[in-house]
């Protein structure tokens, strides 16, 4: 796709449509161990090889979790580490959100 297929940004906002948010938490589990925790991301992209990746370049164990008691029903990914920074720039860089799309708590 080159870059004059699009007059302006709007255009390409909506046919990509980035009309939610991306929460990355932080959460703590005993003194020294902590939880990569993120909620939102959209189920048309593929999870299980979005972690596995994750999982491969972060050295850390995870998985998915489709109701968890503290987010509700929406679909929440759980890393091993604090991967809070890489995994925002890896969202930006792949394109599967803008950086106004992702929320970073616990900095």
């Amino acid at each position: 796709m080159t870059d004059n297929q699009f007059d302006n940004q709007n255009e390409f906002d909506e046919m990509v449509n980035f009309n939610f948010v991306i929460h990355i938490h932080l959460k703590k589990r005993s003194a020294r161990k902590t939880q990569t925790i993120i909620v939102g991301i959209p189920e048309e992209f593929d999870l299980n090889k979005i972690i596995r990746f994750w999982k491969k370049q972060f050295n850390c164990t995870g998985g998915i979790i489709s109701k968890d008691e503290d987010y509700g029903d929406q679909v929440t990914i759980r890393l091993t580490g604090d991967n809070r920074q890489q995994i925002a720039k890896f969202l930006v860089e792949e394109g599967i959100a803008l950086q106004d799309n992702i929320k970073v708590h616990g900095i």
